[in-house]
C-alpha cells in the first residue's frame, strides 16, 4: 500500500494491514457529534439516530466504492474517512468503527470519556487490545438508550422493570465476585446470561463478543435497528394514456421522470443514489416491484439528460420482468412483450457525498491525473453493467487455481518475486476457471495438447505419492476446448474453459 501521507494529518495512522487479515472493512460506525444530523447520510444510506448526538452507520453497503475511493486517494482509511467526517460533523467529532453496532457504542462510551477525537478502527490491534481490558461501566452506559429504544419498538420479551431488576443483579454479582470487565467474564455463554439475567442481557453479551464472520452482511443479531426516517423520498408517479410495450416509449418516459426527480433534489450535488424502486402496474393490473441498484452511489443530475446509467439499470430489470413473465405466461394468449398501464419511481437509499471528497482529496496523494480518469471511468462502468468487474494480478505458486489473486480495481500490486517467470507459466492457461474441479469420463480421444505438469499441495495429505497433475487442452465435437487435468491415480477433473 502505498505509504503517502496526506497533509494536514496529525492522528496516529492505523493503516490496512494492522486490521486483521479475516476482515479489513468494518460493517458499522458510531459517530458522536453535535453535528450527527447535520448530514447523516454522508458515510451510507442506512442510519439509525442513537441518540442526539450518536449516529450508527452501515458503512458496509458502500464498501466498494469507500475501497474504490481510497484507493484512488493513495490514503489510509482513517485519513480518508478523518477527511469526510470532519467536513460533515466538525472537527470535534469521534467515531468507531467496527463489525456490530454494540461494539462500537462501548467502545465509543470509553474514548466519550477520554475525550478523544478522530477515527478509531476496532479491528487494529491497538484498539482491540484497548476494548478486551474496559471495564464495565462502559458496558453499562450504552443500554441506557439501548432500553428506551427496545420500549420505542415494543421489543420481543423486554420489560423496563424486569431488564433495570435484572440489570442490578448482575451489577450486585460481578461486584461480588471481582470482575474488571466483560472479558473478564467471557467464558460464560450467552444462553446461561439469558436464564440468570434476563433475555436482553444475553442477546447484548452474544453482541460484546461477537466476531467479524458472524456479523457481516447485516447479521445485527437482534439489535434493535430503527431506521433514520427521512422527511420525504423523492418519487415520480406516471398513468400512461395507453398501455405501452415498446421499450424505446418506455425510456423516454423514464427520461422524463428521472429529470422531475433531479429538480426534487433542487441542484444539490451532494445527492447520489444507491437504489430506487420502480413499481410497475402490468397489462392485467398486477403490480410489481423491481430494483434499480447501483453498485456506486450514482449522481443523476450528472448525467442529464440522457441518465445512461440508470437506463442501464432500468433496460436490464425491464428485460428481466418480461422474459420471466413470458416463461410463466407461454400456455395463454398474451402478447410477447407484457403492456404497462402505469408506474412510480421512487429514491429508496441514498447518500449525501460531501464536496470534500473531490475539493480537500484534489491534487493530494494523487501519482497523476490520468490515472485518476481511468478510475472514474472504471466507476460508472461498474454501475452501468449488470455484473461486477473484477482484477486480478499473479501470485508465486505452482497451483495453477492458486496462481491469481483479485486486487482492487485500478490498483497497481508490488511484486516482490521475478513476475516473468510466473506470467509465462500461465500464458496457456484459460481465461475462465471453474470455483471447483469437475469430475470426468476418462477422455475417448486423446487431448489436443499437453500443457504442463504440476504438484498439488502435497503436505496437507496424508499420502504424498501420486499428486502430480497433468494438464492439457480437451476438444470436444463442436470443437469447444476445456482445460483438464489428470491426476496421479489416473483421474479426470476439468478445471476451466477457454472462449
Amino acid at each position: 500500500m502505498n505509504n503517502h501521507k496526506m497533509k494536514g494529518a496529525t492522528k496516529a495512522v492505523i493503516r490496512l494491514n494492522q486490521l486483521t487479515a479475516a476482515d479489513s472493512f468494518p460493517a458499522y460506525v458510531a459517530i458522536h457529534s453535535p453535528q450527527v444530523t447535520a448530514n447523516p447520510f454522508a458515510l451510507s444510506p442506512n442510519v439509525m439516530l442513537w441518540s442526539d448526538d450518536i449516529l450508527l452507520c452501515k458503512v458496509d453497503d458502500c464498501e466498494q466504492f469507500w475501497l474504490a475511493q481510497q484507493q484512488k486517494y493513495q490514503c489510509d482509511l482513517n485519513q480518508f474517512f478523518d477527511r469526510i467526517l470532519n467536513y460533515s460533523f466538525g472537527a470535534k467529532y469521534i467515531a468507531v468503527f467496527a463489525n456490530h453496532p454494540w461494539q462500537c457504542l462501548v467502545y465509543l462510551s470509553y474514548q466519550v470519556n477520554q475525550q478523544a477525537q478522530g477515527v478509531y478502527f476496532l479491528q487494529s490491534l491497538l484498539n482491540r487490545n484497548i476494548y478486551i481490558k474496559l471495564g464495565w461501566r462502559f458496558w453499562f452506559a450504552p443500554q441506557q438508550t439501548l432500553t428506551h429504544h427496545l420500549e420505542q419498538i415494543n421489543a420481543k420479551q423486554f420489560n423496563m422493570a424486569s431488564f433495570r431488576s435484572k440489570q442490578a443483579q448482575l451489577k450486585r454479582f460481578i461486584n461480588r465476585i471481582g470482575l474488571t470487565g466483560p472479558f473478564a467474564l467471557q467464558q460464560a455463554d450467552a444462553h446461561a446470561i439469558s436464564r440468570r439475567f434476563d433475555v436482553w442481557a444475553g442477546k447484548i453479551w452474544r453482541w460484546t463478543f461477537a466476531q467479524s464472520s458472524n456479523t457481516r452482511s447485516s447479521d445485527l443479531q437482534g439489535f434493535p435497528w430503527i431506521p433514520f426516517a427521512e422527511p420525504l423520498r423523492p418519487s415520480v408517479s406516471r398513468d400512461l394514456e395507453y398501455p405501452l410495450n415498446q421499450w424505446s416509449h418506455i425510456k423516454a418516459l423514464l427520461c422524463e421522470d428521472f429529470k422531475k426527480l433531479c429538480l426534487q433534489f433542487k441542484g444539490n450535488e451532494n445527492e447520489h443514489i444507491n437504489r430506487m424502486l420502480w413499481k410497475i402496474t402490468l397489462f392485467n393490473d398486477q403490480v410489481i416491484d423491481v430494483e434499480l441498484s447501483f453498485r456506486h452511489p450514482y449522481s443523476l443530475h450528472r448525467e442529464s439528460p440522457e441518465f445512461k446509467t440508470a437506463m442501464y439499470q432500468a433496460w436490464y430489470v425491464y428485460d428481466d420482468l418480461m422474459r420471466q413473465l413470458k416463461n410463466r405466461d407461454e400456455d395463454l394468449d398474451l402478447p410477447e412483450t407484457m403492456p404497462l398501464l402505469s408506474w412510480s419511481v421512487e429514491v429508496c437509499e441514498r447518500i449525501q457525498l460531501p464536496p470534500v471528497l473531490w475539493d480537500l482529496f484534489r491534487h493530494e496523494g494523487l501519482e497523476n491525473e490520468s490515472s485518476d480518469i481511468k478510475l472514474e471511468d472504471i466507476r460508472e462502468l461498474q454501475n452501468k453493467l449488470p455484473t461486477l468487474i473484477e482484477a486480478y494480478h499473479c501470485e508465486a505458486n505452482f497451483c495453477p487455481e492458486q496462481s491469481f489473486e483479485t486486487s482492487p480495481i485500478g490498483s497497481t500490486p508490488e511484486i516482490s518475486f521475478d513476475h516473468l517467470q510466473w506470467s509465462i507459466s500461465s500464458n496457456q492457461r484459460p481465461l475462465f476457471y471453474h470455483s471447483e474441479s469437475q469430475p470426468i469420463d476418462t477422455p475417448s480421444t486423446k487431448p489436443h495438447q499437453f500443457l504442463e505438469r504440476c504438484g498439488s499441495r502435497w503436505w496437507l495429505r496424508d499420502e504424498s505419492i501420486n499428486q502430480n497433475k497433468d494438464y492439457y487442452v480437451l476438444k470436444n465435437n463442436q470443437g469447444h476446448a476445456s482445460w483438464v487435468y489428470r491426476d496421479g491415480e489416473g483421474r479426470w477433473f476439468k478445471q476451466g474453459e477457454y472462449t
